[in-house]
């Protein structure tokens, strides 16, 4: 939507001039292009602001139109077609404002506070029509909007076997719908917009299983053999199959009543002599540091532009590392980063990103003479979690990395079930560097994991001391060493010793403990049974 408004206002070109965005080749707001609009616009106009505002939202709801018939086109079955349109055109909040505008020195950092400052207020004061509402179910996906999907659609208590599964079976082919899920119009359009184009989203439970997929043999074969096992009208709402690793995924594939004790033993033996599958997955969410400070130095139209170019070349860079690293991009947009990604690869995504955003922004300074820089949170959660969850994680981690003294900062949040969150912090380049680093240490089973829990427990005891630096290295070292040789390898290495050495000096130890908890989960080990 977005993207309609920044193209409609480049097609009143001399009329509008667009500031932000400003990607660097025009053709990249036509709607099939992959370039991702910020949901905020700066422009100069010339001309009636209320004119022009409404000649923006119009080509907004156009375009709005214009998808939403498309996902119409591919419903298959019947639906409530006044709610999922009321839905549709409730859909969209439109907020605009002008300030006047005239080249000179400081007018253009002077208009743009004032239009910041009146949009801020306009957003807080809303316009709340009458709440829809119905007995119909809500939606799965959201809770809030009522389902569009008729109730005779769902398979009924009073059905027989063959009466649910071919419903079942309809609710895929009719509306993409899994097996009781409730859909609003706003659920179909993001789900049935143009589904030749769109692209495959991997589920959690995907990404959870790529790591495993990815160190055992023959991976690929392994779910060659689950597929095998499957029925054959079964829900494939998504192409990929590698969250089948987990058993209470692969029971999902069946309807009620299908799946036997002998598929069930089946399926068990083919994880024989295998490790467990890590159930857990990578939210990452990043952010530029005070974009505000630094959009404040760029003092006429025209450096505004170039910083929006930069951030728009940054932001069509990040779907290439998304896709190298096996994630899922949810966004990115000027200096915004979203996407999911399996353990074994989300901090190398993390540190391509991190180091492109300081290549594209390095010539842009702040009035203090600093340039951007990135903070990157982590959420690593369990599959099973809702992604909303998950999602608020993820924003927790980013703003602990924003808490970093002069920000450039790197969190990591990890969430166990059962157990009490597990956060790390640091500014990024060190904590990335050390991570980095224990990772390789860990895949050499270099290091044993459980000195992690024996350095806490050294940790708890020596604060109640005065022991020196020193000391707490030396009896640090030796436990490092204890645990790695009583696993009857090969004796720890002077250069593990090194680096440990040097970590010590410059963090605590319950600190690098939690680090190397951390460390071990991203770099991919897997639980024996």
């Amino acid at each position: 939507m977005s993207k309609a408004a920044a193209r409609k206002i480049g097609e009143l070109s001399p009329a509008g001039k667009l500031i932000f965005p400003y990607p660097s080749k025009p053709e990249a707001l036509q709607p099939a292009s992959g370039f991702n609009a910020p949901n905020k616009i700066v422009a100069v106009i010339d001309g009636n602001p209320k004119s022009i505002g409404e000649i923006i939202r119009d080509a907004v709801k156009t375009r709005l139109g214009e998808l939403w018939a498309d996902a119409h086109s591919h419903v298959k079955g019947g639906i409530d077609d006044t709610l999922a349109q009321q839905q549709i055109d409730n859909l969209l909040e439109f907020y605009w404002v002008s300030v006047p505008y005239e080249e000179g020195k400081d007018s253009y950092s002077n208009a743009r506070d004032s239009a910041e400052a009146m949009f801020a207020a306009r957003k807080v004061t809303r316009d709340f029509s009458q709440a829809m509402g119905s007995s119909v179910p809500k939606s799965s996906l959201d809770g809030a909007r009522e389902s569009v999907i008729p109730k005779q659609a769902y398979p009924e208590r009073k059905d027989t076997e063959d009466v649910k599964s071919k419903k079942a079976g309809n609710l895929y082919k009719h509306y993409h719908a899994r097996r009781g899920e409730q859909l609003s119009g706003v659920d179909l359009l993001k789900r049935l917009g143009d589904p030749e184009k769109a692209p495959k989203f991997k589920s959690t439970s995907d990404m959870a299983a790529i790591p495993f997929i990815a160190r055992i043999e023959n991976g690929q074969k392994l779910l060659d053999a689950i597929k095998a096992l499957l029925p054959d009208e079964r829900d494939r709402l998504d192409d990929a199959d590698e969250g089948l690793v987990f058993e209470h995924r692969f029971e999902d594939a069946f309807p009620s009543q299908q799946l036997t004790n002998e598929i069930r033993e089946k399926y068990k033996r083919l994880f024989d002599k295998l490790p467990l599958p890590n159930p857990y997955y990578a939210l990452l969410a990043a952010d530029g540091d005070s974009m505000g400070v630094v959009i404040d130095a760029q003092t006429d139209p025209q450096k505004h532009r170039d910083l929006s170019q930069a951030l728009s070349d940054f932001a069509s860079q990040v779907p290439g590392f998304v896709n190298t690293c096996d994630g899922v991009l949810i966004y990115a947009g000027g200096d915004d980063v979203l996407a999911y990604l399996p353990l074994h690869k989300v901090l190398g995504f993390a540190g391509q990103i991190e180091e492109t955003f300081k290549q594209k922004m390095q010539s842009f300074k702040a009035k203090d003479g600093g340039s951007p820089t990135l903070s990157v949170g982590i959420a690593v959660t369990h599959h099973l979690e809702p992604l909303a969850d998950a999602l608020e994680l993820a924003r927790k981690a980013e703003k602990e990395a924003k808490s970093a003294p002069g920000k450039n900062g790197l969190a990591i949040i990890v969430s166990k079930r059962g157990g009490a969150d597990r956060p790390i912090v640091g500014k990024f380049n060190l904590l990335y560097e050390r991570l980095d680093a224990l990772m390789k240490l860990f895949r050499e089973d270099s290091i044993s994991g459980g000195a992690a829990y024996e350095l806490q427990e050294l940790h708890r005891t020596l604060s109640k001391t005065n022991i020196p630096v020193e000391g707490k290295t030396g009896e640090a070292i030796r436990i490092i060493a204890r645990k790695r040789e009583s696993g009857g390898e090969r004796a720890i290495q002077p250069e593990v010793k090194e680096a440990f050495e040097r970590w010590i000096k410059s963090v605590e130890l319950d600190e690098l403990a939690r680090e190397m908890i951390v460390a071990k989960m991203l770099a991919g080990k897997q639980e024996a049974k």
